[in-house]
């Protein structure tokens, strides 16, 4: 089944002859490397390690789209990021461009029925780009009435109209972490289990690199996002334990009763945390496990794993 919703996605443009060297510097991903087609997650973190915004980066031939979680975080990028470029030939600007969420298992299928890009990544159809997503579908990105259009082929194919409402129940679901809910401060990538999809360990210099660096390094996070199953009676916002012990729901979908939670970071998959009366979670597993980590050597032994 495939559905199809809004999204509160903003799309900020990104221009200039230096655009890619200019977001290498700012951000904690790796892109001089990344060629036209190209979709990479990115933080922007401050001096701690901590997300101030995050955003996919979709590398075309004459421009980047970052598409940033909601228009205030747009804007914040556009005067942040694109009012500290000094002399680099790098543009920002916010744009009208309407964003539209295909998810679920049968996506590819649906494309092709719609006769729309199914390829990995990004590919642009006129004024329209179709951008792979990391959460099981993709976004169709572009002016109101070419994602009008091509929303109307994609529900002719099969796919099922939901609303915001709907994603994000089907994102908590699927363990995608939301920003402003999950990607907050103070949790740190490795914390949110960002590290495979949105950090490159051995790219150049960036704000907030030494942080990152030295939890994978040198340290341990206290806290990792899971994704959990939740009693009734469990819902956002529900805690237990306390320090390092502690363990906080930030989203349940009341229909699967999967949700996300932080927890301990020695927790286990199949773990089970309660509160007094025994109500409580279950762990299934953590944000980005398993997933490989760029710029990993691992010939390299951390301080932290001869412990």
């Amino acid at each position: 089944m495939t559905i199809l919703a809004p999204a509160t996605t903003a799309v900020v443009e990104v221009t200039g002859a230096d655009r890619l060297d200019y977001l290498e510097a700012v951000t904690s991903q790796h892109l001089l490397d990344a060629v036209p087609g190209a979709v990479r997650g990115a933080l922007q973190l401050d001096p701690q390690g901590a997300p101030l915004a995050a955003f996919d980066v979709v590398v075309l031939a004459e421009r980047v789209l970052l598409l940033v979680p909601d228009a205030e975080l747009a804007r914040q990028v556009v005067e942040v990021l694109g009012g500290r470029t000094f002399l680099s030939d790098a543009r920002f600007a916010a744009r009208d461009d309407v964003v539209v969420a295909l998810r679920g298992d049968d996506v590819p299928a649906t494309l092709r029925s719609a006769d729309l890009p199914t390829a990995a990544g990004a590919e642009e159809t006129g004024e329209l780009v179709v951008v792979a997503t990391r959460s099981g579908g993709v976004d169709l990105v572009g002016p109101e009435a070419g994602v009008a259009e091509a929303a109307a082929r994609v529900l002719a194919a099969g796919a099922e109209e939901v609303d915001a409402a709907a994603l994000e129940a089907w994102e908590i679901a699927h363990g995608v972490p939301r920003w402003g809910r999950e990607l907050a401060p103070p949790h740190l990538p490795e914390e949110l289990g960002l590290l495979a999809t949105h950090v490159h360990l051995a790219k150049g210099c960036y704000p907030g690199q030494e942080a990152v660096a030295r939890m994978w390094m040198l340290g341990r996070p206290r806290r990792r996002l899971a994704e959990v199953e939740a009693d009734p009676g469990v819902d956002a916002g529900w805690t237990t334990g306390a320090g390092k012990r502690g363990v906080v729901v930030t989203a349940v979908d009341p229909g699967t009763r999967r949700g996300l939670a932080f927890v301990p970071a020695d927790a286990s998959p199949g773990d089970r945390v309660t509160d007094d009366d025994g109500t409580g979670v279950t762990v299934r597993g953590f944000v980005g496990e398993g997933l490989p980590v760029p710029g990993h050597d691992p010939g390299v032994v951390r301080r932290r794993d001869r412990r």
